[in-house]
């Protein structure tokens, strides 16, 4: 097969979301089928993924952070530290440049990017939250921002397999 080079710009608050569907493209992977928490189909944000409190949960938790690399173990153990605090704490990805070993915040879109595909590759579920949006919650981001966090719901059981 021959490859091309190609060279796009792509808006720094949609990276992560860029290197996610890009490796889904390059594995010619089709994303997770959406689902809903609620009736009204939107998530909301804040609140872990739905399948958190499904049977099966803690085995598919086991063999997503199992796949995850240690830079992205990494960036997960702040998000993780920060949901457990009393009041949940949100970063920046100047933040998590230095509260871990990424060296720029390209290179914390690029983690979250590879989780991304760990998320693809597991199939997890992806959520509506706004009309035409969907997101898979692992973690929450606000793209507009530019912040992450994770909800403690989703901490608690990813610090129940190992994290």
């Amino acid at each position: 097969m021959l490859h091309e080079k190609v060279t796009v710009l792509v808006p720094q608050d949609r990276l992560s979301e860029f290197y996610g569907r890009f490796g889904n493209f390059m594995l010619d992977r089709l994303p997770a089928e959406p689902a809903s928490e609620s009736s009204d189909g939107l998530h909301q944000v804040g609140a872990p993924p739905a399948w958190t409190t499904e049977p099966g949960a803690v085995d598919l938790a086991r063999k997503f952070w199992r796949d995850v690399t240690d830079p992205g173990r990494e960036l997960f153990r702040v998000l993780i530290d920060g949901a457990e605090r009393e009041s949940s704490t949100i970063y920046t990805p100047r933040e998590l440049v230095e509260a871990t070993g990424a060296k720029t915040t390209q290179a914390v879109a690029g983690i979250f990017g590879g989780i991304g595909r760990v998320i693809a590759d597991h199939r997890l579920p992806t959520y509506e939250y706004a009309p035409g949006k969907s997101w898979h919650f692992v973690w929450d981001w606000d793209p507009k921002k530019r912040i992450y966090s994770m909800a403690p719901g989703m901490a608690a059981l990813l610090r129940e397999v190992g994290a």
